[in-house]
């Protein structure tokens, strides 16, 4: 994806304008190559968090590659976050998945995950993602702030979970916007950019930000829409940075704090070039109210899979992709928008900074 400014870099540092940064995640290894040695720079956790459970995010749920039946390869850590609609359904980021027929055929959602080292040894369950579900004006453009970013993954089986308890709760309206209201953020991201500080589930509250404010902070905030809603966080003396999400938080959660009851309010989009490092805004997030009949329309199975995956193709991929030089047994594997921790300008199959 190449992203075109007019705007110069040193007007852009003069206004303190933001430019984005897609807050994916990409770590691949085999099974001959140690799980907890990423590469460098790429495994992206929330800023300024602190340990989560699942008991209090139930519906929390990680997205890895999974290749191991095929040629052996699966990713260290999860790319993206999600959350559990239903045992079949699972709400994430569009930009986690459009357009990487690796990440389409191969992801794993692993529910109810607080240690990300355990993958994938150790887990309780995984199932395998067969359809892929984004709505067709959805734009992968950081230009156009990736407008519609929304995504649900129809999975092969169903998650052996609580059906009533261990869902997405969602809102009735938009009553979170208004005064002040508590909201926490979610994820298995970067503690920092660039740094993987943790295994371990992340939390960190933050602060909501009106689109109005939010818009001013990024170079292309004019293509922010209603559909968007953004936040950012308090300041902690000790990292020097303000609570936020980071790379690998794409898809997940922000959750109201509605009484007793963790109600989710956005999918994890985009935020600024340096995780935390903005006071105006940390994070911006898909609103999923705005969603709701496209979600239903989903589950009810009356929508038209952007994609589907069989074993078939998944068998037809692994060998093509073992046989060009460019994966399989004994290598690490790098594919599409899941390495694409870019900056504006930078291109989308660049699998680093």
């Amino acid at each position: 994806m190449n992203v075109n400014h007019t705007m110069s870099p040193v007007r852009k540092a003069v206004l303190g304008l933001l430019a984005p940064l897609i807050y994916t995640s990409s770590v691949m290894a085999t099974e001959n190559t140690v799980e907890s040695t990423p590469d460098v720079g790429v495994t992206p956790y929330i800023v300024n968090g602190s340990d989560a459970t699942v008991a209090e995010f139930p519906s929390m749920a990680s997205l890895f590659i999974d290749r191991i039946d095929y040629d052996g390869t699966y990713s260290t850590g999860p790319y993206c976050g999600a959350t559990i609609l239903d045992p079949t359904h699972i709400l994430t980021a569009a930009h986690c998945i459009y357009g990487d027929e690796n990440a389409q055929l191969f992801t794993v959602v692993v529910p109810q995950l607080e240690d990300t080292s355990q993958f994938p040894n150790n887990i309780v369950q995984k199932a395998r993602v067969s359809e892929v579900y984004y709505r067709s004006d959805y734009s992968n453009a950081l230009s156009d702030l990736l407008r519609n970013d929304v995504a649900i993954l129809k999975l092969e089986s169903a998650l052996n979970i609580d059906s009533v308890n261990d869902v997405v709760k969602r809102p009735s309206n938009t009553n979170y916007r208004i005064g002040v209201n508590d909201f926490v953020a979610v994820g298995h991201g970067d503690t920092r950019s660039g740094f993987d500080g943790t295994t371990l589930l992340q939390k960190a509250s933050l602060n909501y930000v009106d689109n109005a404010t939010c818009a001013t902070a990024f170079i292309d905030g004019s293509a922010l829409t209603d559909n968007q809603i953004c936040f950012n966080g308090d300041y902690s003396v000790f990292t020097g940075l303000y609570n936020g999400t980071c790379q690998g938080d794409s898809g997940g959660p922000v959750y109201w704090q509605d009484g007793s009851t963790y109600r989710q309010v956005g999918i994890t989009s985009f935020g600024p070039d340096t995780c935390g490092g903005s006071s105006t805004v940390t994070s911006v997030f898909t609103e999923i109210l705005d969603y709701e009949a496209w979600i239903d329309s989903v589950i009810a199975g009356t929508e038209t899979a952007k994609f589907v995956s069989t074993d078939a193709k998944r068998t037809a991929y692994a060998g093509t992709s073992t046989s060009t030089g460019s994966g399989g047994s004994g290598g690490s594997v790098s594919f599409g928008l899941l390495g694409a921790l870019m900056l504006i300008g930078g291109f989308r199959r660049a699998v680093s900074r």
